[in-house]
């Protein structure tokens, strides 16, 4: 009832002017909202078939960013985005989970946030805010590494890449447990009626409370739309028959949309989908409609988020907070495309611990869904590939900023990095900034077409072994395994945004000296090089079999036992036979 009443009397404050609800004091409120896995043209507002309207009427009110990049791998650009600098000096260059052994020791690569590093919120506490976060964390469960000792008042957080949705349980088998504290204290129980985007911003409403002397910094990181893909049938059924054509009309339809939205130039190619990757016409009849309801519920999961953000705008409206709140709304990186289905480790622990891949129950408790390569593939358009990997599918994110002083219904078309929103939070608060990297956003936000990384300006990106290196218009990249081949191709990103036209031999001395400035990027940040046929996926299941042995020995020794002690008898009576 009160998250009805919420939602009503902010659709009635929607019409009320700034001025009647409350005066806006000279430090805003900031209220950042980092979606998971979130493609660049996965909201509303950016071409989506996916209902996002709250999300959307930010960006109507505000500014819309064209040319803005995270990391391919979720816990490094967390780290940039929480300290303005990169992440290997933040100390996470690679997920923890994926780290190969040959790189841990290494201050780049310790998978805990750097000591005695400041985050934004730190900063912001220094200057007298009140700060609050809920959600994934994913920068170190030690007691020093988690956000209550790292600038935040109050916390209610899972440090893991992700756990599950409606459940007290963790999503891999590389995880002991789901990893949720509160407070910096471990959680060893959630609600009965738990479901991820709904609790988190509960608990933010519960954190913020009503109106304050102090202005607040309220970081919302939702689990949507990570997997294990996972929302209530209210919601994914709204998407019933939207997917059943396949990957590449969606793929087509997300181009159109995004050179509609004015996104990306009208004559901007289509980046190609990877020829490793399935038809849809291939798939059988049965497999088409379970990965069209794959889409469904990750549709569905995505609104979901929107629908309980809308519950928290609704509670600023309510409090008089909202006309003097600044909100931020990105993705850590692009869409997911790994896959459960070819993997015997993941199977088995399925079987284990009862997680269920059935389509007549996807979404909901006790699944376990996701979309797979093809269709992330599909939901990264216009650009190629998707997570894990450093084209502009893996880092082109959405970037909406919303709020006072902001320009509206601006398009930003400046080239921006996720280490860039830590500055320009502290543009817009007062904030000590010193010691970023990142650049503040600020001409962007105010309508100013001035460049904030000029047409000589460079900055790098690596994590698990995908780099990029970006000056001005130009890009060059280089993944590895499975879906890459460790050559270096060069882009220009301003008419080729879907990287379809490799410029390296064409232009060879811009080539030569951007593989020498990021040479020089790397050695200043220590990035490290690779094992020889380095596979984070392969990795994360090798890290993964030590955890299903010492948990589930008893299993795997009871199944061998059956399948031995027949094999056995059977030898046994031969030999008896043979003696007789």
């Amino acid at each position: 009832m009160k998250k009805k009443l919420l939602s009503f009397i902010g659709a009635i404050l929607a019409f009320i002017p700034a001025t009647a609800i409350a005066q806006e004091s000279a430090r805003p409120n900031i209220v950042l909202i980092v979606a998971d896995d979130v493609a660049f043209t996965d909201l509303g507002a950016y071409g989506s078939e996916i209902r996002t309207p709250n999300i959307d009427a930010l960006a109507r009110r505000g500014t819309m960013f064209s040319n803005f990049h995270a990391t391919p791998m979720c816990a490094p650009s967390r780290a940039m985005l929480m300290t303005g600098v990169d992440s290997h000096r933040a100390g996470i260059g690679n997920l923890p989970e994926t780290t190969p052994t040959e790189h841990q020791g290494s201050p780049a690569y310790r998978g805990l946030l750097a000591d005695g590093l400041p985050t934004i919120a730190s900063r912001l506490q220094g200057i007298g805010y009140r700060t609050y976060m809920t959600g994934k964390w994913h920068l170190g469960h030690t007691p020093g590494t988690l956000p209550s000792a790292r600038g935040f008042d109050r916390t209610f957080i899972v440090d893991a890449t992700g756990a599950d949705n409606w459940e007290h349980r963790p999503y891999l088998p590389y995880y002991d447990r789901a990893e949720w504290f509160a407070d910096g204290e471990a959680v060893n129980e959630l609600p009965d009626d738990f479901y991820s985007s709904e609790f988190l911003v509960d608990r933010m409403i519960d954190f913020i409370g009503g109106p304050g002397d102090d202005p607040f910094f309220a970081y919302v990181a939702f689990q949507a739309i990570h997997i294990p893909v996972q929302a209530p049938r209210e919601y994914t059924m709204g998407y019933r028959d939207v997917y059943n054509r396949g990957w590449q009309v969606h793929r087509e339809r997300r181009h159109a949309a995004a050179i509609e939205a004015g996104l990306i130039p009208a004559g901007a190619p289509l980046g190609a989908i990877h020829s490793d990757l399935r038809q849809w016409d291939d798939l059988t009849a049965e497999e088409q409609a379970w990965h069209a309801r794959a889409m469904e519920v990750n549709a569905g999961m995505l609104e979901a988020m929107d629908h309980h953000l809308g519950r928290l705008i609704a509670h600023l409206r309510m409090t008089g907070e909202y006309y003097n709140t600044v909100f931020i709304v990105t993705s850590d990186n692009g869409p997911e495309g790994n896959s459960p289905a070819g993997s015997r480790i993941m199977q088995a622990w399925f079987w284990m611990v009862g997680y269920s891949t059935d389509i007549e129950t996807m979404g909901e408790r006790g699944s376990w869904g996701y979309i797979g390569p093809e269709w992330a593939s599909a939901n990264a358009s216009p650009s190629s590939l998707f997570k894990f990997y450093a084209n502009e599918g893996g880092t082109r994110v959405p970037l909406i900023v919303s709020g006072p002083g902001i320009d509206e219904g601006g398009m930003a078309r400046q080239l921006g990095l996720i280490s860039d929103i830590p500055a320009t939070i502290a543009a817009l608060t007062g904030a000590d900034g010193e010691g970023m990297t990142g650049r503040s956003l600020m001409p962007a936000l105010t309508g100013d077409e001035t460049d904030i990384y000029g047409p000589d300006d460079s900055f790098g990106i690596e994590t698990a072994g995908r780099r990029a290196f970006y000056r001005g218009r130009y890009k060059i990249v280089r993944n590895g395994l499975p879906l890459g081949d460790n050559i270096w191709r060069m882009y220009d990103l301003e008419t080729d945004p879907g990287e379809t036209n490799d410029l390296s031999a064409a232009n060879p001395e811009l080539f030569a000296a951007m593989r020498a400035g990021y040479d020089a990027w790397a050695e200043e940040n220590g990035v490290l090089e690779m094992p020889e046929g380095y596979d984070p996926v392969k990795t994360l299941q090798q890290h993964s079999r030590g955890p299903i042995l010492r948990r589930y020995w008893w299993i795997l020794a009871l199944l061998g036992g059956i399948i031995v002690a027949p094999v056995a008898w059977l030898i046994y009576r031969r030999r008896r036979k043979r003696i007789s």
